[in-house]
């Protein structure tokens, strides 16, 4: 069993494949405010697709001579073209993609094996001779491994001088104990490095990505909050984190994860769901009476990262499940005896049932200050 790797590259595709989510559109600004940020957190690869429109042109021209640490990749399909348009905005490297799997290739292509192969070889030598990096992307990748394994390894093979190919499950076709298994054939059999680019579309991608790199996998894809088309990309954040809460630090500046997610969604007006991990605004929320009486004795008990590593906060709620533990920490600057506690609790649950919603500690402290009178606190 290989081990993951602390040397493990991100290629985020943000702005890429993230704006493809249905509704979805970055202005301009917020593109390069967004890049300047991720590039800040740590990722080694900001994705674009300059092809797109004269804005992605613009954008990639600005963005190549920022100054970031991250480079600049250009998608690209294999056409000069787009290659030339690469060029003309300045990237140093250019990721470029076929489909690979026999019903994407024959269905969107319209090409044989032979002729997609040469396509691939004669676009990463023009791009090459260019003075380009260049990195290949097999769309269907994980299709055409579970229908022809052997095949895929000629073809990675043979398409020339590349640093990565990225191996996408563009439909989600494996489940995370496969993945590993494919990474590590690609890493066992491939002369080059391997990037993995996963999708969601079955409720997988992180899980997927996490085995890929210990199959050996040099480089995860993925995009903060993780959109991306349909059902969106591998998260980012959930991918640096779980990897944290195993003792391997990717070289990153977790704290920023709230502050970048909360960004993309205000941008891409992408709600995140309460109950979204590590960012999401119930990530780190107890309520039950149970739990917050462990919690605040230690919150080890019921959290596997301290939220302030990761810019969130710990909050408590007060509802139906809660107990007394929970109320006598908000209001411990007073005394209540165990009764008038009793009786408080009671309204509390009796309250928040009625309106269908808990209350927050700020809420607790007004509540208490109205329902109880003075007589009620035992200095």
């Amino acid at each position: 069993m290989k081990k993951i790797n602390q040397e493990t590259k991100i290629f985020d595709t943000t702005l890429r494949d993230g704006e493809q989510m249905p509704g979805v559109v970055f202005t301009p600004n917020q593109k390069i405010e967004l890049a300047h940020k991720f590039d800040d957190f740590g990722v080694d690869f900001i994705d674009l697709m300059p092809v797109v429109s004269e804005n992605e042109m613009e954008i990639a021209k600005i963005l190549s001579n920022a100054g970031l640490n991250a480079e600049i990749s250009a998608l690209t399909r294999c056409l000069k073209k787009d290659i030339d348009i690469a060029l003309d905005c300045g990237v140093s490297r250019v990721l470029l993609f076929t489909s690979l799997s026999d019903i994407q290739r024959e269905v969107k292509l319209g090409t044989s094996r032979e002729e997609n192969l040469r396509s691939a070889q004669e676009m990463i030598e023009y791009a090459k001779e260019h003075g380009l990096k260049v990195d290949f992307g097999g769309e269907d990748t994980t299709r055409l491994y579970l229908e022809d394994p052997s095949y895929l390894i000629e073809f990675i093979n043979e398409l020339g001088d590349i640093d990565y190919f990225f191996a996408a499950d563009t439909i989600s076709c494996l489940f995370p104990h496969e993945t590993y298994e494919f990474v590590k054939y690609l890493k066992d059999n491939c002369k080059c490095k391997i990037g993995l680019h996963g999708h969601n579309d079955i409720g997988m991608a992180t899980a997927n990505v996490l085995e890929g790199l210990r199959g050996g996998a040099d480089l995860f894809s993925g995009t903060f909050t993780g959109i991306g088309e349909r059902a969106g990309n591998a998260a980012i954040e959930e991918v640096c984190v779980a990897l944290k809460t195993k003792g391997i630090d990717l070289d990153v500046k977790c704290y920023m994860l709230t502050e970048i997610c909360g960004l993309v969604e205000k941008y891409s007006g992408v709600k995140l769901q309460k109950h979204k991990p590590i960012v999401g605004e119930n990530a780190f929320t107890h309520e039950s009476g149970i739990h917050v009486n462990a919690i605040i004795k230690d919150p080890k008990t019921y959290e596997t990262i301290d939220p302030e590593v990761i810019g969130q906060k710990r909050r408590l709620l007060f509802g139906k499940h809660s107990g007394k533990a929970g109320l006598k920490h908000i209001l411990k600057e007073y005394v209540l005896s165990n009764s008038k506690l009793d009786s408080f609790l009671s309204n509390v649950k009796s309250l928040a049932e009625l309106n269908g919603s808990s209350l927050s500690e700020s809420q607790i402290v007004e509540l208490y200050k109205e329902q109880l009178k003075p007589q009620d606190v035992y200095a």
